[in-house]
């Protein structure tokens, strides 16, 4: 549906487009390509973050997750009873030797 342009778009479409120089599309298309300099990271930066995430990760994957740290505070539950047999022949043995 069209409707009735205002003056303000009468305007707009009466100007016209001028076209660039040829020589400042060159220095635009230049000046595009090349990288400047000072707008990389720097290596010490990009090294820092590397050992930032890889102790990340070997902490994440050494800790123990919520389950195995609930069981391992808990003795009785995740402490065998040969071990334990094992602790309390350890105690009679230095009990005996004093």
């Amino acid at each position: 549906m069209k409707t009735n342009r205002d003056a303000f778009e009468n305007d707009l479409s009466a100007l016209r487009r001028r076209t660039l120089p040829a020589e400042w599309r060159e220095e635009m298309l230049q000046a595009a390509v090349q990288k400047p300099r000072g707008m990389r990271t720097p290596r010490w930066l990009l090294a820092c973050w590397g050992l930032a995430w890889t102790a990340t990760l070997a902490m994440h994957c050494t800790m123990p997750g919520e389950q195995e740290a609930a069981q391992a505070s808990s003795p009785s539950e995740a402490t065998p009873p040969r071990l334990w047999q094992e602790r309390a022949a350890a105690i009679e043995a230095l009990l005996a030797a004093n």
